[in-house]
């Protein structure tokens, strides 16, 4: 393991130029002019800007984009526009100040006069739009009587499961952070260890490594399933733990893995539902190929935890990472999902099956997680570990 990753050499240039002819491609077919886009990752995927500063920052920015491709983006961190703010983006026309450090229901009158004369300066007629505040759509639809305005959130999403190879290159370089930070952690448990101090050690190699931003740190001691947060909890000898953690690294793209790690030997019961566990998940990355609905890897995951007697994944057994660390395709049982999506070439997912075992009335939850691109033949693993 080194202290630095393999940086892909993407030219972020021409992953810029693809995504921007899909994006325009698809307006021009939705008869949409410009888009207002709220949330981080599309605004990422349509212009380049890095949107999010803190977790919860989800709503400081907005970007409007015309049906050209070119984009202005409003931001918390300058008082006066700027115009072309530099050539790594070179269809960012203009910043353009936003309410700082707020979110933007909490000003929703700046938010709307500042949105409806941009959108009247630009003529647009036929806006998509994807998280907009309502109470702030409202106003700037009533600035605006005669442009029309349509959700597209579910359209993106959809536009941008299918990935282009660029991109895979990208969350694989994401996974090789997130893998050497998630095998630092498992291997530095021993007993005594606090759950919070695994989470420390991944969190600290993860930056150590360059990732832009953590997406998540999970760790499960003695704790049912759904237990997901550090409360302290020290590590004993014999007993499983699960960590589940998440990161964005370079270009913004996401990595999402887990691991069960042990502390010494774990008690025979134990170590049986482990390996059922990785049975059932290679049975899942099996039945993963292009062509087969995701309703049939999660039933093929859970089929073979309960032929093992084991309790089934209780949430879906996987789902897209890209710009988000959970986005489409969704891996879940059928009723559990508004589209039951065929998997394609291009798709990037994850698996994530997790069990129980009760030991001398404790639960124990055992988990793993890894990504994986689909390709033309069934599944390539994204997320290489150095311990299993």
């Amino acid at each position: 393991m080194t202290d630095s990753p393999a940086h892909p050499g993407v030219d972020l240039r021409a992953l810029s130029d693809r995504r921007t002819a899909r994006l325009t491609g698809w307006m021009a077919d939705a008869g949409l002019d410009h888009l207002v886009l709220t949330g981080p990752d599309h605004i990422r995927y349509a212009t380049g800007h890095r949107a999010q500063l803190v977790s919860e920052g989800v709503d400081w920015y907005a970007a409007i984009v015309g049906a050209d491709g070119e984009a202005e983006v409003f931001v918390p961190f300058t008082d006066t526009d700027v115009p072309e703010p530099g050539p790594a983006l070179p269809r960012l026309r203009r910043l353009r100040p936003a309410p700082s450090w707020a979110p933007a229901a909490c000003q929703p009158g700046q938010w709307a006069r500042s949105l409806a004369t941009a959108l009247s300066t630009r003529h647009a007629r036929r806006v998509g739009y994807d998280a907009l505040d309502a109470g702030i759509l409202h106003d700037v639809a009533a600035d605006l009587p005669g442009t029309r305005f349509r959700p597209c959130a579910a359209d993106l999403f959809a536009l941008r499961a299918v990935k282009d190879p660029l991109e895979i290159a990208l969350v694989e370089a994401a996974c090789r952070i997130n893998a050497a930070a998630l095998d630092l952690a498992v291997d530095s448990a021993d007993i005594g260890t606090r759950d919070h101090d695994l989470l420390a050690v991944a969190a600290a190699h993860q930056h150590r490594l360059g990732a832009e931003f953590l997406t998540h740190s999970v760790c499960n001691v003695r704790k049912g399933s759904g237990g997901w947060f550090a409360d302290g909890a020290p590590l004993k000898e014999g007993e499983p733990f699960f960590l589940d953690i998440g990161c964005h690294g370079p270009g913004g793209y996401a990595s999402d893995a887990a691991r069960t790690g042990f502390v010494g030997e774990p008690p025979a019961g134990i170590a049986r539902a482990w390996q059922q566990l990785l049975t059932a998940y290679q049975e899942g990355q099996d039945a993963a190929r292009p062509g087969v609905r995701c309703s049939v890897i999660h039933e093929t995951i859970n089929a073979c935890l309960a032929r093992h007697k084991l309790p089934v994944t209780p949430y879906g057994t996987g789902h897209g990472v890209g710009l988000r660390c959970c986005e489409l395709p969704s891996i879940n049982a059928a009723g559990r999902m508004d589209s039951d999506a065929v998997l394609r070439p291009g798709h990037v997912i994850a698996l994530e099956p997790e069990t129980a075992v009760d030991h001398h009335g404790t639960l124990f939850v055992l988990k793993i997680e890894d990504n994986f691109a689909v390709t033309e033949t069934g599944l390539r693993r994204l997320t290489h570990h150095t311990r299993a």
